[in-house]
């Protein structure tokens, strides 16, 4: 660890105030400040008490715990401090611990009103060091929002000699991600951000946030198709697996939650696969059978969420019913039989399955909701309700804690869920009209409003711009001032913002599934 005193050459360069504030000022600061050291795994100061001092980080590394949780990292040239807690003299929330050997510069309460008053040079110094900590804070809600990927690269860039042996618990809260995703991450896991081959429409549909893919999804495809065709016959032949993988139907699990922990990504993966298989089957069959196809399946469903017996049912019905048994065995596991958490996914199931069924009783009928109907049910069999809800089981052992926060993000995925069907749609159009379905925004303008295709596209495409802004007028909201507190917020507005990116990612550069033959 280096030696420091107050040698006032040495605050002027540390502090950038070279050419600004006087040598005879900088004479006197040194009586007024303090130079400490900060043994790695100290505690600087714990949470409970009143924040008596700003500090200036010389080197090293501090962090913020909140509820015993690591929450931010502080790094050379930062400020760290609670400045609510210095304002108002009430006790902190937050414990400040130095995760190395640390050197930093202490102003107490006390001695910044007499610095102040002694050397009034100093006042615009103190006023820009305010700022800092503002910025730093606006910085922080940004690295909250990034992939840990890019989190953990952002550490080394700012502190390349990055070898302190956090913990896997201290990894998972400050990177937002489980305890068991912390353990598996390496180093070399830091990844460059997906290539964008998303054409014209991306560019149109250009979100203001990444999308990502689990570094995992090549195990989860091999695990998903593994469970299909083994275990439940789902997948029946080479053909049906060639196709599944060229159609990379289980990468959209893994762009719409590329951080989850691996064992969660396989069973969201095979939910995903048993669902696209009943969507594509539905759409093979003859016109006036699609909606009692749809009858099948909710009353085993049902029956399997009951705790009811399956009856006779068709053999092929009897293999979807018996794969969707297996999915609900697991997931208690998964959750340790979590009952709320369970009754929130499942519901979200059986309403994507009932307004699945309301659509394929359109289809049999050869007839089209009015623009109103869609838009309620459109959310729901699109699967962008399911998607977004299962962030809650993506979320883990952590639900139990959250849960709150996750009700406060209802308006958030309301909007999102409303992104991802009208960018699905804007994408898929041309795929379904050729099929003749017309369950669909852009169609459903051209029939209702006697608009051709481009200015059916264009209405679709400005009620997206509007939703978007929509949704990040409301992000902006929650990212307004940095607090440790809303950390379980800002982990769902990161996992929702996942849902709205990685749908379009997926549907325009990773899968075929809607580009022209």
């Amino acid at each position: 660890m280096n030696r420091y005193d107050l040698d006032p050459t040495f605050l002027k360069k540390l502090f950038g105030l070279e050419g600004k504030v006087s040598d005879s000022a900088f004479e006197k600061v040194g009586e007024f400040l303090e130079i400490r050291n900060g043994k790695r795994k100290a505690t600087i100061r714990h949470a409970g008490t009143v924040e008596t001092e700003s500090r200036f980080l010389v080197e090293g590394m501090i962090g913020m715990y909140y509820m015993g949780n690591l929450s931010r990292l502080y790094f050379p040239g930062d400020v760290f401090m609670d400045f609510e807690s210095y304002q108002t003299q009430m006790p902190s929330k937050y414990r400040f611990r130095s995760l190395g050997e640390s050197v930093y510069i202490s102003l107490s309460y006390p001695n910044e009103a007499l610095l102040l008053k002694e050397i009034p040079e100093f006042t615009d110094f103190s006023k820009s060091q305010i700022a800092k900590v503002r910025h730093a804070d606006v910085q922080w809600h940004a690295f909250t929002q990034m992939n840990y990927r890019d989190k953990l690269g952002v550490i080394e860039e700012k502190f390349p000699k990055f070898k302190y042996n956090l913990t896997n618990k201290e990894k998972a809260s400050l990177l937002g991600v489980s305890y068991a995703t912390a353990a598996r991450i390496k180093k070399e896991s830091i990844g460059k951000k997906p290539a964008d081959k998303s054409g014209k429409l991306g560019k149109l549909l250009h979100y203001p946030f990444p999308a990502y893919v689990h570094t995992d999804a090549a195990e989860i495809e091999e695990q998903t198709l593994s469970w299909a065709f083994h275990f439940h016959s789902i997948l029946r032949n080479n053909d049906e697996i060639t196709y599944y993988k060229e159609q990379k139907f289980s990468y959209l699990s893994s762009c719409l939650y590329p951080e989850i922990d691996i064992e969660r990504g396989v069973w969201i993966s095979k939910l995903y696969l048993w669902l696209f298989y009943l969507d594509d089957m539905t759409d093979d069959l003859h016109v006036g059978q699609k909606a009692g196809f749809w009858d099948y399946l909710l009353s085993g469903v049902e029956n399997i969420m009951g705790g009811k017996s399956l009856g006779l049912n068709p053999d092929r019905i009897a293999v979807f019913l018996n794969a969707f048994s297996d999915l609900v065995t697991e997931f208690d596991s998964l959750v340790s039989g979590h009952k709320e958490l369970k009754r929130l996914i499942f519901s979200e199931v059986l309403n994507y399955m009932q307004k699945n069924k309301i659509e394929a009783e359109f289809k049999d009928k050869e007839s089209l909701p009015t623009w109103e109907e869609y838009q309620i049910i459109r959310p729901a069999f699109s699967g962008g309700n399911l998607a977004l809800a299962l962030c809650a089981f993506e979320s883990g052992e952590k639900f139990t804690n959250d849960c709150s926060d996750w009700r406060k993000t209802a308006d958030l995925r309301g909007l999102a869920a409303k992104l991802i069907y009208l960018s699905n749609d804007l994408i898929s159009y041309q795929k379904e009209a050729d099929r003749g379905d017309f369950m669909n925004a852009v169609a459903l303008h051209m029939h209702h409003k006697r608009l051709d295709f481009t200015m059916a596209q264009q209405e679709v495409l400005n009620l997206h711009a509007e939703t978007l802004e929509e949704f990040m007028v409301l992000e902006r909201k929650w990212r307004e001032e940095y607090k440790p507190e809303n950390s379980g917020i800002l982990k769902y507005l990161k996992q929702i913002k996942y849902k709205s990116a990685g749908s379009v990612h997926w549907s325009l550069s990773i899968s075929p599934r809607y580009k022209k033959n």
